[in-house]
């Protein structure tokens, strides 16, 4: 199977493993851990570092890199836990909780969702 860019299902594996095996909790800095689940009626599967937009506030959509942890691809219709690292998380403070679910984008379209697991950046978490 070859997505429209040329690239096969092989090629994303290999590039998840690849991201996967340098990863380092210390380094990388992960926000927040959630449950990723990726819509069945998507064609292609998602793989570490995949970077689709997170719906953190009702208008505020923000890049974030997604590592999974557990196996390097999600096919549609599965669900795996991944790391999440957002892109300029001082604009959108206090923003994220324990159970809450995000809407995962790939430019308007819906691809999915991450529910929030744990919150390690202190400053998104929501105050109670």
């Amino acid at each position: 199977m070859k997505h429209p860019s040329g690239y096969t299902i092989k090629d994303v594996i290999e590039a998840g493993k690849e991201l996967r095996s340098r990863f380092n909790f210390d380094q990388y800095q992960p926000d927040f851990m959630g449950l990723v689940s990726l819509n069945s009626d998507r064609g292609w599967p998602i793989t570490s570092g995949v970077r689709p937009a997170h719906q953190v506030t009702a208008n505020v959509l923000t890049s974030g890199e997604q590592i999974f942890f557990e196996d390097d691809l999600l096919m549609p219709g599965e669900s795996a836990r991944a790391y999440v690292k957002l892109l300029s998380p001082e604009y959108y403070p206090h923003c994220l909780s324990v159970g809450r679910e995000i809407n995962m984008n790939e430019g308007s379209r819906a691809i999915g969702k991450v529910k929030v697991l744990e919150v390690y950046n202190a400053f998104l978490l929501a105050s109670s």
